[in-house]
């Protein structure tokens, strides 16, 4: 199950929950119980290999990046 970030407009709560796709949009706040809950984009960063930092550089439109981001897509 995938783990989506939520943001309650009435509390003004940020939480995280692990919630299955089908039910993503089906969520109240765990603080207030709200209904006024909204999923929030969240980013996703891995680290290219052991002992790097964190590398942004094969994002779409960086110079010489393909944009898939890992070494199984066929690009790299």
């Amino acid at each position: 199950m995938p783990l989506f970030e939520y943001y309650c407009s009435d509390c003004k709560t940020r939480f995280e929950l692990l919630v299955s796709h089908k039910h993503a949009d089906d969520v109240v706040c765990m603080k207030c119980h709200s209904e006024k809950v909204r999923r929030l984009l969240s980013v996703f960063a891995a680290p290219r290999g052991a002992g790097e930092d964190y590398a942004f550089d094969d994002a779409p439109g960086a110079e010489g990046g393909c944009g898939c981001g890992g070494g199984s897509c066929g690009c790299h």
